[in-house]
């Protein structure tokens, strides 16, 4: 180990090793002291380096320094480059010398050093805390048929969660460690080096071979390839965001990880990882990117996704029945829909309903979800319309977002889907 290295390596977060030991996932005892069984399971990918990592850190709490020892060994002879490996290696040498308690008052001010405490303290938070995998994100109230899977960023945590769609219920898959902007989270504009928060869609997928034709020696920042996310979207634009090129991608190959905020706005997960996540990511899968996550029991994720299909459903209803007057109620006083705001669209609904003699409005395909946002609670809607009456028929996909008004609901943008 360099003696740059040795310097930050000498301590972790203040108290990290005092902690009790996590519950969630602890290495098997007989792993502990056969670290060629750990090898065989990380090249079989049976086990996470996270995982093993973990494992290190409950076995210097229950003062097992040689089993911790051979784990640490035996996971950076696989990834020499994991950083945090090197960081627990360097507290390790030092327990040679003097006891780990108190560990966290080294002299050395580092950048590089609060770099890797910071994702310590990340990583080790999901396995002693472990999140509720049988609860169900609040920002998910319903997803489409063809959305299969859907993803929630938790920005506050570091952490990225994967969900399947099971008839209509979100159900846990995967998580994985990952990195945010240098600035944090809540983008506003071009260069802000912040990681919008929203509700996006993965709109392609860019290999590394085709990140290398179009990037030349930068497509190394983005490892084993990139899927980008439809940043901005309506509702940015209609809050002024600037600002594009957001992605969800890996890191340059001689990096495992890296600190909670270190890109410069997109969602980045080490390679293996975004390899992982990858086979799950379609044109259209929803990515959620919230500062924390709001977590349901599924009575109580029920009940919230049937109050937001009743507020669509009351639009709906009123507009098909012609009641202009309650059906405009449904519109916020700042509503705008692009350039045209509430009493230009008053006007054009007045005209329009005045002709007609009838109208039946079916909506299909519907997405429901909780907005993460700046500006107040906010709930996006898509689907399809089909829209029939007497002088018109045809089908649309549109978008709206409904914004909290005291107790009410009412609609601040609609517009149709590209």
């Amino acid at each position: 180990m360099s003696r740059s290295w040795l310097k930050i390596a000498v301590c972790l977060t203040a108290g990290l090793y005092l902690a009790p030991a996590a519950n969630s996932m602890q290495w098997p005892q007989d792993k502990l002291l056969a670290p060629a069984l750990v090898q065989n399971a990380l090249l079989s990918d049976k086990a996470h380096p996270e995982e093993v990592i973990v494992a290190a850190v409950n076995a210097i709490r229950e003062d097992r320094l040689a089993d911790a020892d051979q784990l640490v060994d035996t996971l950076l002879s696989h990834r020499p480059n994991y950083r945090l490996a090197h960081l627990l290696k360097g507290d390790l040498l030092m327990a040679r010398a003097q006891p780990l308690a108190g560990i966290g008052s080294s002299p050395f001010a580092d950048d590089k050093l609060n770099d890797l405490r910071e994702e310590a303290n990340a990583r080790l938070q999901r396995h002693s805390a472990p999140p509720p995998t049988d609860a169900i994100p609040a920002n998910l109230l319903q997803l489409d048929p063809s959305q299969r899977y859907a993803v929630v960023v938790d920005a506050g945590s570091s952490r990225l969660f994967l969900y399947r769609n099971d008839a209509g219920v979100p159900r846990y898959v995967l998580d994985f460690y990952m990195t945010i902007g240098k600035l944090g989270f809540d983008k506003s504009r071009e260069g802000d080096q912040r990681t919008p928060l929203g509700v996006y869609f993965i709109t392609g997928h860019m290999p590394r071979e085709q990140l290398d034709k179009t990037y030349g020696r930068l497509a190394e920042l983005y490892g084993v390839g990139a899927w980008p996310l439809s940043y901005p979207n309506d509702w940015d634009r209609q809050q002024g965001r600037t600002g594009s090129g957001i992605w969800l991608h890996g890191v340059p190959y001689d990096t495992y990880s890296r600190a909670p905020k270190a890109s410069n706005g997109c969602v980045a997960l080490s390679n293996p990882d975004m390899a992982a996540l990858g086979e799950y990511l379609l044109p259209g899968t929803p990515v959620v990117i919230t500062p924390s996550i709001e977590w349901l029991s599924q009575a109580k994720w029920q009940a919230r996704r049937s109050a937001a299909q009743a507020e669509l459903e009351a639009w709906r209803r009123d507009w098909e029945s012609l009641d202009t007057r309650n059906y405009l109620g449904h519109y916020a006083s700042d509503f705008r829909s692009g350039k045209t705001e509430l009493a230009e669209w008053k006007a054009q609904k007045v005209a329009v309903n005045a002709g007609k003699q009838w109208a039946k409005i079916r909506l299909g395909e519907l997405s429901l979800f909780s907005y993460p946002s700046s500006e107040g609670d906010l709930l996006m809607a898509n689907f399809l319309q089909d829209y029939r009456s007497s002088n018109l028929s045809n089908q649309s996909k549109k978008r709206l977002y409904f914004k909290r008004e005291a107790r009410d609901w009412r609609i601040v943008y609609e517009g149709a889907l590209g």
